[in-house]
């Protein structure tokens, strides 16, 4: 019995030493081998031996900074790219991720000195980046009830030459015309103006807006929905018209934020008459801003798109461009409260800061958002907007009776697949 005993403990012991020594020496020959690897310049064999030194000791100093050193020997492939970023937000504040952030820092600078002027943080999509995959090029477009009703024959025009003047600025967009909708990217449709748009002779009303249909990381379309007609009835201009579809666009190609400069394309102005102003009284033309910040857009690898992208060469993680989601969702949180206080009656602002919050885990100040925007909207895009973020808010946080109310709520505005999607998944859960 005591031999036995005895055996167990010196089994035990060994074990015990056995598992020291691995803890101790194995991390420190995968090291040495490490360091020899970078002073041979074999950087990606270093790379490998310091992240096997890491499993046993992921916190020692010396492996994290040699680590970082590898990487950044090394060219700016997408997987170096998002490891060294990894280690510039890693909570371990050491040298290591002082030298990650320096590269990061560099890599942010060259891009943005080549690009030139851009608002690029204003392009993210709920913390993430969405565009439309060029490799499978060109973008598909159908124009949707264009023969319904009479319209002035430059309604197609107009839209026409809106896209070629995003061609001609990028010429890397390229579009076709499809007939079928299943088969289209982007779709223009022409609507009626909703009956609800004025109160006591005052108008809020937009000439268009742009719905986006994902879900995941798959974007399954874009809508943009133009009114014919102004609340009176008279058919929106050529300027009008022209000037809206290549502001939708814009959107439609993945800028989904705004530019807070007026010389902007992108930007959205209020005047004093309570009314969206997405078109000046002259033709528009997109600015070089506009034009750097589609370009820096289609440089970055996006989180939500058509086809997953083959060739990610020369292509940027976005993170290192655009900032980590909490760095973007504090960055709207400003912009949207400076909107606010130059338009508190317009609900673009309030549904900004809503879903910025909703991204940092505040639904009860999201939710008091939307709900604020939803009182305050007059057009369909604002209503559909508002409700869809309360239904979302409030799946994210369990209530699903409420969620299943909102979402209702905003197909009853405007049935597009994606309340279908979120609807089915809610009536799931209460079921």
């Amino acid at each position: 019995m005591f031999k036995k005993f005895f055996i167990h403990i010196l089994i035990f012991i060994l074990a015990s030493i056995a598992i020291t020594l691995t803890i101790n020496i194995v991390p420190s020959v995968y090291y040495k081998i490490g360091i020899h690897n970078l002073n041979q310049k074999k950087y990606k064999q270093a790379e490998a031996n310091f992240q096997k030194a890491l499993v046993f000791k992921s916190k020692n100093r010396d492996y994290r900074y040699n680590y970082v050193k590898a990487l950044i020997s090394q060219p700016a492939t997408l997987d170096i790219q998002k490891k060294v970023y990894a280690m510039s937000i890693d909570p371990q504040n050491d040298s290591a991720r002082s030298l990650a952030q320096l590269k990061i820092y560099e890599w942010r600078n060259n891009v943005m000195q080549n690009i030139g002027q851009n608002y690029i943080e204003q392009a993210s999509n709920d913390g993430g980046v969405m565009r439309w995959n060029i490799e499978k090029s060109p973008i598909k477009v159908k124009l949707s009830n264009m023969t319904h009703r009479d319209l002035p024959e430059y309604f197609k025009q107009e839209i026409e030459k809106a896209l070629n003047q995003w061609h001609n600025s990028l010429p890397f967009l390229q579009f076709t015309y499809v007939k079928n909708e299943r088969d289209a990217n982007i779709v223009i449709s022409i609507e009626d103006i909703p009956n609800n748009v004025c109160k006591d002779n005052n108008c809020l009303f937009t000439v268009g807006f742009t719905t986006p249909s994902y879900k995941g990381d798959t974007l399954k379309k874009m809508t943009i929905t133009l009114y014919a007609t102004n609340p009176s009835g008279y058919y929106f201009s050529s300027t009008e018209l022209y000037n809206t579809v290549l502001h939708e666009m814009g959107h439609a190609l993945g800028i989904m934020g705004h530019s807070y400069n007026s010389d902007d394309l992108m930007h959205m102005s209020y005047d004093g008459d309570n009314r969206y102003t997405q078109h000046r009284s002259s033709f528009q033309a997109l600015s070089s801003r506009d034009i750097n910040t589609v370009k820096l857009l289609y440089k970055l690898i996006p989180d939500i798109t058509n086809a997953k992208i083959k060739n990610t060469k020369n292509l940027i993680y976005a993170p290192i461009i655009v900032g980590s989601p909490i760095e973007i969702a504090q960055r709207k949180i400003k912009e949207a409260k400076n909107y606010i206080k130059k338009a508190p009656d317009i609900p673009m602002g309030y549904i900004d800061l809503g879903i910025a919050y909703a991204s940092l885990g505040k639904y009860k100040d999201a939710i008091k958002m939307f709900k604020k925007a939803l009182s305050l909207s007059k057009s369909a895009s604002d209503e559909y907007i508002s409700a869809f973020n309360l239904a979302n808010v409030y799946f994210s946080i369990k209530d699903y009776k409420n969620a299943q109310n909102y979402a209702q709520y905003a197909k009853n505005v405007s049935d597009t697949q994606e309340i279908n999607l979120l609807l089915f998944e809610i009536n799931s859960y209460l079921k």
